[in-house]
């Protein structure tokens, strides 16, 4: 939805669309085509696609794509429309549609699966990036624990500067540096290469391809992200599908400070833990598993589960709202932090937070669960 509550955006795998929205009626009208050629034609692609009207920018709408396959060599170019965000001036539309690749600002790509994208309170945007699988390095299986999952930072949406290369298909995020042969000098929050060669190497992957500003653990699936009123990140892990012992299905937040996390780059402990299932063995089949998040304007965070059907709040354990709530992002105050240009600079580590006492409520259908962590 736009800011301003009167426009609705909804897309296929090929199109975004837009409708007149009326919030006293709920009637919707004049849909019109916005952009298309997003489509992904393999059968392994990723197929869904995230749309963002930014309180910042109102005439932008912000969409992302993902790869067309796992590892997705036609992304190499940008111009693929594939693994990458762009921006879109709505009001600059005629009534024919404009194509993904061929139009728009680009705020980042060479990102596999980035599913999360949101503004933050000082008109930044964020990412969270569903990594490769399986993958590889000289040959040897290491994809238990690698490659991490992403926090990745793509800089103010009032800079026109261009923003850079991520590393997909070429470099992945370092977890367990000790799991990754031949991996001197590497560490959490690292790009590294699949293969070592004259073309494609660590140092390729240092100098030329944009970090995570924060890792998370292999595997865990982020699908949404987002700020509440207070500035701190919340994130969605719906949770592994192909690792040994299951991870993720939990809700996080990262403690963030004048713009940016308060952890280093390499940390492995920026994620708290909020809400979780108590028993992981039990996961895919018996667990709730995140999926969207959304502030209320009591500050509650509601959270989606795909898999069980239901609808959580949550919330302190006094009935408060989790953090501030605010309705309007800052397009003004600390100095944000600089555009993505490919620097692997690592600020100094912070303390996180410590979070306890809250209180989620499970709507299903017409009954009510209350848990307490």
């Amino acid at each position: 939805m736009s800011p301003d509550g009167k426009t609705l955006f909804a897309t296929t795998k090929d199109v975004a669309y837009s409708w007149s929205y009326d919030p006293e009626t709920g009637d919707v009208d004049n849909r019109k085509a916005l952009v298309t050629g997003m489509a992904n034609t393999a059968e392994d692609g990723h197929i869904t696609r995230t749309l963002l009207s930014p309180i910042s920018k109102p005439d932008w709408l912000i969409i992302s794509v993902g790869s067309q396959s796992n590892v997705d060599v036609s992304t190499l170019s940008v111009n693929s429309g594939k693994a990458q965000i762009r921006a879109f001036n709505v009001s600059e539309i005629s009534e024919k549609p404009v194509v993904f690749h061929d139009a728009g600002f680009v705020l980042g790509w060479g990102l596999r699966n980035s599913v999360g994208i949101t503004e933050d309170n000082e008109a930044q945007l964020w990412s969270v990036e569903n990594s490769v699988d399986g993958v590889m390095r000289n040959g040897e299986e290491i994809h238990e624990n690698n490659p991490a999952e992403e926090l990745n930072f793509h800089g103010s949406l009032l800079d026109s500067s261009p923003r850079g290369n991520y590393g997909y298909p070429n470099c992945y995020a370092v977890w367990a540096a000790d799991e990754i042969p031949d991996h001197a000098g590497l560490q959490t929050g690292d790009q590294f290469a699949q293969i070592e060669n004259s073309t494609v190497n660590d140092s390729i992957c240092s100098e030329r391809y944009q970090p995570p500003r924060i890792s998370f653990h292999a595997h865990q699936a982020p699908l949404d992200l987002k700020f509440d009123g207070d500035g701190q990140a919340w994130v969605a892990f719906h949770g592994s599908w192909n690792r040994a012992e299951p991870i993720g299905y939990r809700v996080v937040t990262v403690a963030f400070a004048n713009g940016q996390p308060k952890e280093a780059n390499n940390s492995q402990s920026a994620a708290i833990e909020i809400m979780a299932n108590p028993d992981l063995s039990q996961c895919q089949t018996a667990c709730f598993r995140p999926v969207g998040l959304a502030f209320d304007t009591a500050g509650h965070l509601w959270m989606s589960s795909d898999a069980t059907g239901e609808i959580y709040v949550i919330r302190k354990d006094d009935g408060s709202g989790v953090a501030a709530f605010t309705s309007d992002a800052a397009v003004s105050g600390p100095t944000p932090g600089p555009t993505p240009s490919g620097s692997s600079d690592k600020p100094n580590s912070a303390s996180g937070v410590v979070v306890s006492g809250w209180l989620m409520t499970a709507m299903v259908g017409l009954g009510m669960l209350v848990y307490m962590l």
